[in-house]
């Protein structure tokens, strides 16, 4: 089955289709380690963990790189603030961002880049560029010059900054030919890192260390570039400019994906504003498997509001799941009818993510088949289990493997609970509730039945 995604550089959806047959070369613009990464973070870093996951699936062999970025301006700053070399700070922050993913199960990435290991590689790149003309010298170090590369703006439209740009990143100097233009190689000031080199003493710019990293473990052209779509203008045009004006060769990436922005109360989430939840905190308010399924349950490109009815409906949806699982007979002999309905979903489930990645679309198959599964009388047996294992090799956001011990435990308190109940001896009710309760697990009573699941979903 061919997959179709939405290419930013071209604005519409189209066959995905790599330089070479059978095989991804994936980036994703990774953090500037000053600081705990936040919810926003998460949201694009699972998004992309998942689309490296669902590559791999239909057979493609994917290498995902993804920068680090640790010597910059922010790090600097923040170095300074609380009396800390910069290298200290980046290293710190870095180890944590790694933390963080790993406590969301992003485990797709291949390779961690830090600009830091990749200083010569960028100077062959500010090299490239000069000797091609497309970067001039100023006081404060080098820049690239906007009016020789007139591509310039054709994976955005435009060519100005707007509102929730990466405004932070434009490098202001009155002598810049032109106003967009941005620092390739910033001159050595006094108490900031930096480095001897052919362009002087100095550090990178940011947008140069992508194209540099992406050049030396890719080449000048690879597959797939990603990053939130506030990354769009100004830096992965600049990312653009850069490369294809240091190599001649085009387009550097033949398809852009990016993420939607994660919002709170209408704004986007943003360290810069105050205005954010870090990872870690998110996760002392749910399990990650629930925050995984708040982000995937989003198309990959829409924007998401956070807040607490985001995680209820995730915790909600999940729990459906879950108990789904919990009744499977890996044992039962099924009919044809349970197997057919499960490779029907099957192939629903794969065409919908083959469509520019419509995990709405994919859940809503599952949630069908069980649905079905539930009206026709008949126990989910393996054929069911295998597509709630498949699902989650993706999504990584249902716990199906409960040890069967706990189970059989909380059944049994249940069963002793509904006793009581009938006896209307409900003190004694009550203390098995909250015998359950005290191990993390909930309960609810139904007209028909008792249903229970784990507190910290």
């Amino acid at each position: 089955m061919s997959i179709l995604l939405y290419n930013t550089l071209t604005k519409r959806t189209e066959p995905f289709q790599p330089m070479t047959s059978g095989t991804v070369r994936m980036f994703v613009c990774g953090p500037t380690v000053y600081d705990l990464s936040h919810l926003g973070h998460a949201k694009t870093y699972t998004q992309f963990d998942f689309i490296a996951r669902f590559l791999r699936k239909s057979g493609y062999r994917v290498t995902y790189a993804q920068n680090i970025t640790d010597v910059d301006d922010k790090i600097i700053r923040r170095a300074e603030e609380l009396g800390v070399a910069p290298r200290e700070l980046s290293a710190r922050y870095e180890a944590r961002y790694l933390e963080d993913m790993a406590a969301l199960r992003n485990t797709s990435v291949d390779t961690y880049e830090r600009a830091h290991d990749h200083i010569d590689d960028i100077v062959a790149q500010v090299r490239a560029l000069i000797d091609r003309g497309h970067a001039y010298r100023l006081d404060d170090g080098w820049y690239f010059d906007l009016a020789t590369f007139p591509a310039y703006g054709k994976l955005s439209g435009r060519t100005h900054v707007e509102a929730e740009d990466s405004i932070a990143r434009i490098d202001e100097n009155a002598q810049k030919r032109n106003a967009g233009d941005f620092a390739l190689w910033k001159a050595r000031k006094p108490g900031e890192p930096y480095w001897d080199t052919p362009l002087g003493p100095g550090r990178p710019g940011w947008h140069i260390e992508d194209t540099a990293i992406t050049e030396a473990i890719f080449g000048p052209q690879y597959d797939l570039h990603g990053g939130a779509v506030d990354l769009i203008f100004p830096h992965h045009e600049a990312e653009i400019a850069q490369q294809e004006a240091a190599s001649g060769k085009v387009p550097l990436v033949r398809h852009w994906l990016h993420t939607g922005l994660l919002r709170v109360d209408g704004a986007k989430m943003a360290k810069s504003t105050g205005n954010f939840l870090t990872i870690r905190q998110a996760l002392d308010l749910a399990d990650f498997r629930t925050l995984r399924y708040a982000f995937l349950s989003q198309h990959y490109r829409s924007s998401m509001e956070f807040n607490d009815t985001t995680l209820g409906n995730a915790r909600a949806a999940r729990r459906r799941v879950e108990n789904f699982a919990r009744l499977v007979d890996p044992t039962h002999t099924e009919s044809p009818a349970a197997r057919a309905l499960a490779e029907r979903t099957r192939g629903l489930f794969f065409e919908r993510l083959s469509n520019d990645l419509d995990t709405p679309g994919a859940l809503a198959a599952l949630f069908e088949h069980i649905r079905e599964q539930n009206r026709g009388g008949e126990p989910p047996g393996p054929s069911a289990l295998a597509l709630l294992r498949e699902v989650d090799e993706l999504f990584d956001a249902f716990d199906l493997e409960r040890p069967a011990g706990d189970d059989a435990y909380i059944e049994a308190e249940l069963a002793r609970r509904r006793e009581l109940r009938a006896a209307r001896r409900f003190a004694e009710a009550d203390k098995i509730r909250d015998g359950l309760r005290a191990r993390g697990i909930l309960i609810e009573d139904t007209p028909d039945t008792t249903r229970w699941w784990p507190e910290k979903l």
